[in-house]
């Protein structure tokens, strides 16, 4: 078994250099090209025709499940079903919901017994304020499969061709802690977000500059706070980019308007779960995000606070099939069709995760993700929300040496602003905000325990 949350051994590492010295499109494989190739085509089919794919996909996928996989063959003789009885995706609501407490409890019960486990890839998420989830992929998804061919077909939205370079600002970790590291086959500049600071900031400026770097993929804190590090020391943007890609983090209008500002290019937004289970992309027209039907089906239920829960049903993973997971996101779906002319249906994110919604003092749900700070002052760095208790938040701020009374006051207006009386905040100066271990940076920190993951 293929264990990704492990230590790298010395046969791993290996590999991996072997595996450098591949050309890309030989390491990228024939499979990956004609399921691009395929992607490609897709994008410009009906609705209908969309559907008409994920009808036949699912049927597959639900016949598996039930013969290979002992949790939903148990889930289909307790409802007293068959397979024949989910037939389209209008079908799925017969089947009960799968939640992260459903396969932290019985992981072992969701994996195919017809996968070996070599053929497994041990996966996982961050749990970036509660318990981390592990699951498995199958191990050909890994070059090979959907989920590469997927991610280079929203590139291309981007104008970013398969052999040019991008930089990527992620939750890379470098051996060493090295702040830089290029590799020439897949042509991708790693810009550690562990080593990013004042000093290393220019520093990355000037490996853009040398490398010559059109394009950036990147989680929006970290770009973020790249920019915000470059433009407090007065460097100007490097390169002309083309496009930056966002991802892995909800993307507020604030965000967008900071980084586009800067960096003078478009931000492509993407969202998506380690799980595989849905994938929303962001064409030219910036018209909402396009619901990927070939990824996933996904639908949009109802819940007490009047906002819809993210329910998605994966269709490329057989190792270990989600079926009607519950994301913990929160979203709608449009009635507006983009005009860029894709059958895809497009969908709003309503602040990303149910956890980043507070708590007011009459129980209501408040969105955190319109809190513009960095719009009414250009003197914090980065800043944090922490509630735990009802009715009550802690704003943690880290300042910039600038940082002056009438910026707090700004703030504080901001806050009354957006929170009237319910909820008080309680406003802490420090010289960090929390991480989580793959680097993502949450705006708001939820650890009332009521509150689902």
């Amino acid at each position: 078994m293929i264990d990704s949350l492990g230590k790298i051994s010395i046969v791993k590492m290996a590999t991996r250099y072997a595996r450098n010295l591949i050309p890309l499109k030989t390491l990228l494989g024939k499979d990956f090209f004609r399921k691009l190739d395929f992607l490609e085509k897709s994008q410009w089919w009906s609705s209908q025709e969309l559907e008409n794919y994920q009808n036949e996909h699912l049927q597959a996928l639900i016949h598996h499940a039930y013969n290979n996989v002992p949790y939903y063959h148990e889930v289909f003789r307790t409802n007293k079903l068959t397979p024949s009885d989910i037939h389209t995706v209008h079908d799925l609501p017969k089947l009960p919901i799968l939640t992260k407490d459903i396969v932290r409890a019985r992981v072992d019960d969701l994996k195919a017994k017809n996968f070996k486990d070599n053929d497994l890839i041990r996966s996982g998420t961050s749990g970036t304020t509660g318990t981390p989830l592990v699951f498995f992929t199958d191990q050909k998804l890994k070059v090979s499969g959907f989920h590469g061919p997927f991610i280079w077909r929203h590139f291309g939205w981007g104008g970013h061709r398969i052999g040019e370079r991008r930089a990527i600002m992620s939750g890379w970790a470098l051996a060493d802690r090295r702040p830089v590291f290029y590799h020439p086959v897949n042509r991708v500049l790693v810009l550690s977000s562990y080593t990013l600071n004042p000093v290393s900031a220019e520093l990355y400026a000037r490996k853009l500059r040398s490398y010559r770097i059109q394009y950036i993929e990147a989680y929006p804190s970290i770009i973020g706070l790249f920019t915000r590090l470059l433009k407090d020391r007065n460097i100007a943007r490097p390169v002309d980019m083309k496009a930056i890609f966002c991802f892995a983090e909800y993307l507020s209008d604030w965000q967008r308007e900071e980084i586009e500002s800067f960096w003078g290019c478009e931000c492509f937004d993407r969202y998506g779960l380690n799980e595989g289970v849905v994938q929303g992309i962001e064409c030219e027209k910036h018209e909402g995000l396009h619901l990927a039907s070939e990824y996933g089906i996904t639908e949009f239920i109802d819940n007490e606070n009047g906002y819809k829960n993210i329910v998605a049903t994966g269709l490329t993973n057989y190792a270990m099939p989600f079926i009607r997971y519950e994301t913990g996101d929160i979203g709608r779906l449009s009635e507006r069709k983009c005009s860029c002319e894709r059958g895809f249906p497009l969908f709003e994110l309503s602040g990303g995760r149910r956890r980043n919604f507070a708590v007011g003092k009459d129980n209501a749900a408040i969105p955190i993700a319109n809190v513009t700070i960095p719009k009414v002052t250009d003197q914090v760095v980065e800043f944090q929300f922490i509630q735990e208790e009802k009715g009550k938040m802690t704003l943690r701020l880290v300042r910039k040496t600038g940082f002056r009374a009438e910026d707090l006051k700004k703030i504080e207006k901001e806050l009354d602003e957006k929170f009237r009386d319910n909820l008080e905040v309680t406003i802490e100066f420090s010289d960090s905000v929390f991480k989580t271990a793959n680097r993502k940076t949450p705006v708001f920190i939820q650890k009332l325990v009521n509150i689902q993951s």
